[in-house]
Order: C-alpha cells, then structure tokens, then sequence
C-alpha cells in the first residue's frame, strides 16, 4: 500500500485528486534536514504520585526540498529527571537516507527506512512520516485534514490537567481554567486508591451542581479489584471516562472491568497500539474508546490504519494530544478527519506548549478551531527556539 491507496481507503476516492503531491522527481527531492531537541523546565510535569518530575523535549524535524518546499514536525519525548538528546540522534542517524530518498511518500519512505535501520524507534518513524505528510499538503496549499477528507473545523476541547499534590490544587485547576470556558477536565491522580477516592468524594460533592464533566486517567496503575472499586463510587453524571485504569495488555479485564462499571472505559494505547491488538480489543470488547497519539505510533500512516479498523467496528477513537504545539496540531487534524473522536486534549498550562511557535493551537470559548493555514498550520519561530532552557541543534 502506498499512500494514495491508504488514504483512499479512509477518506474515499476523492483521495486521488491529491496523487500528484506525493510523487517524487529530481527537481523535488530532499535537500536539507535540521533536526531541533528544545525543552524548558515549565513544561516539567508529573502524571502520577508514582513517578517523577519528567521532562519534556520538543523534538522537530524540517525537511526542505529542492523546489522550496518544507515539511515540518513535532514529537513530544518525555524523560525523567532530565531533558534527552535520544531522539535527536536517532534522527540524526537516519539523516543521510533522507538525503538520498527517490521517493516522497511516506509509506513507501518508511519501508526504505526500516530497510535501512529496522530497529529505528515509533517515535522517529513517526518525527519523518508527520513531515512527510505536512509537505504532501503544503504543496497542495490546503490544511492537513482537507487533505485527509476532513470536513468540520471545530471541536470540544478539554482541559488535560498535571499530577497535582493536593486536593485544593486540583480544585482551583478546575475553577481557574473553567475560565477559558472550559467545561471538560481530565485528571492524572495519585494512583493510589485511598487518596484517588478522596478526590472523587470532592470533584462530586463541589461540582455536583455545575455543567462540569470529567475525566480520570490512573495511567496503568491500579490492579483490577482497586479499579473496580474505583469506578462504582465515580458518578456517571459527572464522569464521562475513566483511562487506562490497569495495565493496557489486559484485555479481558478491561471486558470485564467494563461489564461491572457504569463509567465508559479508554485504552492507553501509548505503549501497545498495533493492529492486531487493536483488533483484539474490539473483538473482546475491552473499551469504550480506543486511544492512541499519531506521534508515538508510527506517525500519520499509522493512524489512519488504526482509524480505519476502528471505525469499520464503530469503536470510537479519542485521539490522545498532550504535547507540544505541532505534536497537537498533528493530531488534531486527525481528529478533525474522524468523525467519532469527539474531544481535544489540551495540556495545560496551554501557553508553556506553545514556546516557540508563533502561533498555537486555535482556542476559544471552549472549542478548538482549524486553521486554513496549509499542511499542519503551526509557524515555527527558529530563532527563539535557541533561546530555550535546553536547545541542540543538527543538521543531516
């Protein structure tokens, strides 16, 4: 399959008018390859009271061709303790293929890659397939998800909220955002079922009253037996989801962890996301919702993969985007292709995502709104991105 074919097979045959942006000559080849590791420490964050402080490395990818086009993308990498240089070398170590590619679709160029270098991370397969496609719809002069057979430009968004280390804090988060006219609220907790509990006690008694929804997501960290009796005392008025509540791998707990509680339940889907697993868990009937990020998996061609085989079972996909700017514009033109996503995520503080960029994510009133800007329509400013607490940059 190549990628005409596959994105014919997920928007249509109105897919073929765009053959043309994917085809490889002389006169367009590659060029140049700058690979960027930026972090700063206000994005440091913690998802669990289990875990560390880690941190985050926006790593960005600029691939230029010789007829003056660019493509761009964005992998958000997090690290313990520490911002990394990993992905930027891998990257780097792949540079020189990119060189001397003859083609420029990106099935066909991740085929070349795995040839070249088979033990090559998701996350960097993912960096070089964004760009790919960011560069397909650039020179097709249309917002990714036109491209993509995306036809609504707006979406309820919700607000993605840190590890906090105390009740109070997790209270004033929901009344300072709900600000932004936020009425969806998604918390990382404790992962321990006696503080985890107390919090619910609270979110139910305090916003009872409100039009506020929520979401839990334990990040793999309860066992069955905590989870379920976790989910019995959620209130199913008030919590839309509950997240990756034990280990992703367990398919027929999640089944049965499902049949006994009211709330809808979502995979993680950051670590196992392959089609026969995906395929699996629908078979079992293991979620609600299936959940993957575009740019740990293997990019945009994988997505649309996993897209397809879920919405041939109806399964609903909510679209994992916490990250930097272009890592959540890369999958917010997913969304904005798939009808049964219904939310965006948002990592907030919104503003510290944004470093570097010279425009971010559209967000008003509560709502994520397209761009007509072309390919992903995130504007990287290059000189500021020098200026970070971290900064390494390369050229292949």
């Amino acid at each position: 399959m190549n990628a005409l074919e596959l994105l014919t097979a997920f928007s249509g045959d109105r897919a073929k008018k765009f053959e043309q942006f994917f085809q490889f000559s002389n006169d367009n080849k590659i060029v140049d390859v700058q690979i960027y590791a930026v972090g700063t420490e206000d994005t440091s964050v913690q998802y669990s009271s289990k875990w560390g402080v880690w941190k985050q490395t926006n790593n960005i990818l600029r691939i230029k061709t010789k007829d003056g086009y660019e493509g761009v993308s964005g992998v958000t990498s997090n690290n313990e303790g520490k911002f990394t240089d990993k992905h930027l070398l891998e990257l780097e170590s792949i540079a020189s293929v990119l060189l001397d590619l003859e083609s420029l679709d990106p099935l066909e160029v991740q085929k070349i890659i795995k040839t070249h270098r088979p033990n090559l991370s998701d996350e960097s397969l993912s960096s070089i397939d964004i760009a790919l496609w960011d560069l397909a719809a650039r020179k097709a002069s249309i917002p990714l998800y036109k491209l993509l057979g995306g036809e609504r430009d707006s979406i309820q968004a919700y607000a993605s909220l840190p590890f906090y280390d105390s009740l109070p804090a997790y209270i004033k988060a929901v009344n300072d955002y709900s600000k932004l006219g936020l009425l969806t609220f998604k918390f990382h907790a404790w992962g321990l079922i006696e503080e985890d509990s107390k919090l619910i006690n609270l979110i139910q008694k305090e916003f009872a009253e409100t039009r506020y929804k929520f979401m839990l997501d334990l990040e793999g960290e309860y066992d069955f037996d905590e989870a379920l009796k976790l989910g019995q005392i959620m209130d199913e008025n008030l919590f839309i989801w509950l997240e990756a509540p034990i280990d992703e791998s367990l398919l027929e707990q999640y089944r049965d962890l499902r049949s006994r509680i009211k709330i809808p339940i979502t995979a993680d889907g950051f670590n196992m996301y392959s089609s026969d697993f995906i395929k699996q868990g629908i078979e079992i009937g293991s979620w609600d919702a299936g959940r993957f990020d575009a740019t740990t998996i293997g990019g945009i061609s994988k997505a649309l993969e996993l897209l397809i085989i879920s919405n041939d079972a109806n399964l609903p996909i909510e679209i994992q985007s916490w990250g930097h700017s272009l890592a959540q514009a890369t999958n917010l033109h997913l969304i904005f292709a798939n009808e049964r996503t219904r939310y965006f995520e948002i990592p907030m503080p919104k503003e510290a995502y944004e470093f570097g960029m010279k425009n971010g994510i559209l967000f008003k009133d509560g709502e994520v709104y397209a761009t007509m800007d072309h390919g992903l329509g995130i504007n990287v400013d290059w000189d500021k991105l020098s200026t970070a607490d971290y900064y390494i940059k390369t050229r292949g």
